[in-house]
């Protein structure tokens, strides 16, 4: 079957979803429509055109339903298309997962030093990272954001300082602290941001 002949079929499955959406939530689909598979667009504006929230296609051309420009690149960019949304999450969760590991493995490195406190830090804050992120995974709560970036703070100052009192100062090991606590303190603060602006459609 080729894409000529699936996209009625794409249209049909989109327009019984949408047939239970709100005026409200279909006229923010229309309005971010560029945001939009083709198929969802079109059964959109069927859905729209049968409860004459406007008169045809064309009126996708007139100002109420053309996206605000964005001014140019922003360091948090807005997601309004619902499945982009979950995308981009689910996205972020699985990286912020994955840095619990780092820390594991600095552990598993300071061990076969013979370094057992950092070995203890390093684990410990391994095990209580990925704690946080499945519990901010389930509650969206922006306080176990705050707790994790502090927690990011603590280990910056707290290993940044271990790894300076060392006779041989390993740079290397001090930049790879500072470029994945900057990476990890992003991807949540755009957590914070996705969660205050989470698309009408969710």
């Amino acid at each position: 079957m080729n894409n000529n002949e699936q996209e009625p079929d794409r249209l049909s499955r989109f327009y019984e979803r949408y047939a239970d959406f709100t005026d409200s939530q279909i006229k923010e689909i229309l309005k971010n429509h560029r945001n939009y598979q083709e198929p969802a667009v079109g059964a959109a504006v069927k859905i729209a055109i049968e409860r004459q929230l406007i008169h045809s296609e064309q009126d996708l051309l007139g100002p109420e339903y053309q996206s605000a420009p964005s001014g140019g690149l922003s360091l948090f960019p807005d997601i309004t298309n619902a499945y982009q949304y979950k995308k981009v999450v689910a996205s972020i969760f699985r990286i912020l997962f994955f840095m619990s590991l780092i820390p594991i493995i600095f552990a598993i490195l300071q061990y076969s030093e013979g370094q057992l406190d950092m070995t203890y830090v390093g684990a410990g804050l391994g095990i209580v990272w990925a704690f946080l992120t499945f519990l901010l995974l389930k509650t969206e709560k922006k306080l176990i954001a705050n707790i994790q970036i502090l927690l990011l703070i603590f280990s910056l100052f707290g290993i940044g300082y271990q790894l300076l009192i060392k006779e041989t100062v390993q740079f290397t090991d001090l930049l790879i602290l500072v470029c994945t606590t900057l990476l990890a303190l992003y991807f949540l603060l755009y957590l914070k941001h996705l969660f205050r602006s989470k698309p009408s459609q969710l």
